[in-house]
């Protein structure tokens, strides 16, 4: 076991450890013991780590003399519902589980979403723990408190804000992620470096090899430092009426183009994909609202390209055609939940760094945009 950093998240209605490090997963009984007695555990784990990481997870804690309940679900995004939730109140209910005992989610953002809202909503609130096994799961979704499933179409449609007890970040499960979601992980971190960090934006540039390589002193800087702005962000602000409405930066016209290219409800683009392709079009948005030429847009697409990230929708690959798509990007953006009555909030940049969020962008601008982003 080797631990590379603890940062404390400190977010005015919660304060909790981010233990980040190498096989640490193995001391998990010793952490969840210092915040509970009760002995009941259930954990929630995508199919694909139920062998190697649910089970093992389940034997420590049975070694232990806890009382265990193991529940496995695929982890696509249409699992992220209500009838998911329902199955695991069930569960809940017929092992009178209290809510000083503990849920573990084990899986990328779908997992620790759905479970999260459970924890949240079972009993007004129950232990949760976060093991993210994605990058993604691990700068974003894990941390923050944003709990929520969809509803229908409406991504993040029923949610809540809860805060976990515990986030365990081990790097042995990003050396074994697949590229694509390995680098819609670090989609986020740019994310992050484009609205809070220049330094952080050039780290980014002056490394991609070894950040490509997956070295753990470089992969703990992008992750340590993406944390922390998503941190300072929070604090203070967990509702979104400030600062935290900047990270959605690239996240409006990102969702928007994310359930406008599902093929047979299932996503086309990963989550940090579509955020790429939603910072381009944003980009393209400051650049008409500014008056700006494009070298900011230029700097984002080399980055994104140097990352295999893209940079538009590409919909002879999808499948679609471009009027399609197009038409129902303008629909789905409209049905965001960061619109002001018949306008639409959208976090601009105009300089690496810096971003705010401004509610007059006009609707024809966002129209252009996708019209752009679409080829």
């Amino acid at each position: 076991m080797k631990i590379y950093k603890t940062i404390t998240a400190e977010l005015g209605e919660a304060t909790y450890p981010i233990i980040l490090g190498r096989s640490i997963i193995d001391n998990i009984v010793k952490h969840i013991e210092e915040f509970t007695k009760n002995k009941k555990i259930v954990i929630v784990t995508d199919t694909f780590f139920t062998e190697s990481l649910g089970n093992k997870v389940r034997e420590l804690f049975l070694d232990a003399e806890f009382e265990v309940y193991l529940v496995t679900m695929n982890a696509g995004k249409g699992n992220k519902n209500i009838h998911e939730v329902l199955k695991i109140f069930g569960l809940l209910e017929e092992n009178n589980v209290a809510r000083d005992s503990t849920l573990i989610a084990i899986g990328g953002g779908v997992i620790g979403d759905l479970a999260g809202f459970v924890a949240s909503t079972w009993l007004r609130g129950m232990n949760l723990v976060h093991i993210p096994t994605t990058l993604m799961a691990m700068v974003d979704s894990s941390v923050g408190g944003k709990v929520a499933i969809n509803f229908r179409k409406t991504i993040n449609a029923i949610g809540n804000y809860y805060h976990p007890r515990l986030n365990l970040m081990d790097l042995d499960l990003i050396d074994s992620l697949p590229d694509r979601d390995y680098y819609s992980g670090i989609a986020e971190v740019i994310k992050c470096a484009v609205i809070s960090d220049k330094e952080l934006f050039n780290y980014l540039i002056d490394n991609c090899s070894l950040i490509s390589q997956r070295s753990s002193e470089y992969l703990v800087h992008c992750i340590s430092s993406a944390l922390e702005i998503k941190i300072n962000h929070v604090n203070g602000d967990i509702r979104e009426g400030g600062k935290r409405l900047l990270l959605n930066y690239g996240h409006t016209l990102g969702h928007a183009i994310e359930i406008s290219t599902e093929v047979d409800e299932d996503e086309y683009y990963r989550h940090g994909e579509g955020v790429s392709i939603g910072i381009m079009a944003v980009a393209y948005v400051a650049e008409k609202y500014f008056g700006l030429n494009n070298e900011l847009y230029q700097s984002f697409e080399k980055l994104f390209k140097t990352y295999n990230l893209p940079t538009y929708v590409d919909s002879e690959k999808i499948g679609y055609g471009k009027e399609y798509i197009l038409e129902e990007c303008i629909k789905n953006v409209h049905k965001d939940k960061k619109r002001i009555n018949n306008s639409l909030r959208v976090i601009l940049s105009d300089k690496i760094g810096s971003a705010r969020a401004y509610n007059d962008v006009p609707v024809s601008l966002i129209n252009e945009a996708f019209l752009h982003i679409v080829r």
